[in-house]
């Protein structure tokens, strides 16, 4: 259930323990290839493959556009929030429904970026900081969880991809595919380039299903000529719809367990 569309007196019936998505996206440079909202479409693409399958999974918020994205501003067109600011977007965005009185939160992340400022507010969420322990809602019962969603359905995205290791990371076979499946119009299939620079050693990233294993800051114009990392030739909108039900598949088994009080 998309809260936007929604009236006030049909948000007051539901179930308080119903599990609230509060997705966040970015606004940024996907290479010349991909339009710079392609985060945004992506997760919002994903929440509406959720309320097809199961109507009642969940209540979602609109998907948060703006994100942290200090890393791609030497692209034109790419937009940040200060890590402090986007952090407190996202705690104030689930003190209005802890307000309301539900306990259950999903803050659901399509973009690289944010990961760590997420596992931020998780912590501060139950930890009860700010104006969220005045909540109707003990600390202890209240369960949220960070998800990015190449993460829970990693296993599934392994199996649907072509391109080899290092062929998705960015503007790459993933999320072009999704576009192709869920905006088409907005794809320039005549620029589909692969980009992208080696792992320069071990503790790298070499991937976005295989992350570095050391905490580290790079701007993207230090990694790839022209934005992308990895390879988007390899797309497809056939690949494009399986990310997304994989993506939806995850998120939903991800819905159930919380509200079982199995993760949180």
């Amino acid at each position: 259930m998309h809260l936007a569309e929604l009236t006030t007196y049909e948000v007051d019936a539901l179930a308080r323990d119903l599990p609230v998505v509060v997705p966040f996206s970015a606004i940024e440079q996907h290479g010349a290839h991909l339009p710079i909202g392609t985060d945004t479409y992506i997760v919002e693409g994903i929440l509406r493959r959720v309320d097809e399958r199961d109507p009642n999974a969940c209540l979602w918020l609109p998907v948060e556009r703006f994100g942290s994205s200090p890393h791609h501003m030497p692209f034109r067109g790419s937009v940040t929030l200060s890590s402090r600011t986007f952090l407190d977007v996202a705690l104030e965005l689930v003190e209005s429904f802890v307000h309301h009185g539900f306990s259950n939160f999903v803050l659901f992340n399509g973009h690289g970026g944010n990961r760590a400022h997420l596992d931020v507010a998780v912590q501060e969420i139950r930890m009860g900081g700010g104006r969220v322990a005045t909540a109707r809602t003990g600390d202890r019962a209240r369960r949220v969880v960070h998800a990015t969603y190449w993460s829970i359905a990693r296993d599934a995205f392994a199996e649907i991809r072509e391109s080899p290791l290092g062929g998705m990371g960015h503007a790459c076979e993933m999320e072009t595919s999704a576009m192709l499946a869920l905006h088409p119009e907005l794809v320039r299939p005549d620029r589909l380039r692969a980009d992208g620079s080696p792992p320069r050693s071990r503790f790298d990233a070499r991937d976005m299903l295989e992350g570095g294993s050391i905490g580290q800051f790079r701007f993207f114009d230090e990694m790839s000529k022209t934005g992308p990392i990895g390879d988007p030739s390899t797309a497809s909108a056939e690949k494009g719809r399986r990310f997304i039900d994989a993506a939806a598949s995850a998120l939903l088994e991800l819905l159930a367990t919380l509200r079982e009080g199995k993760a949180g």
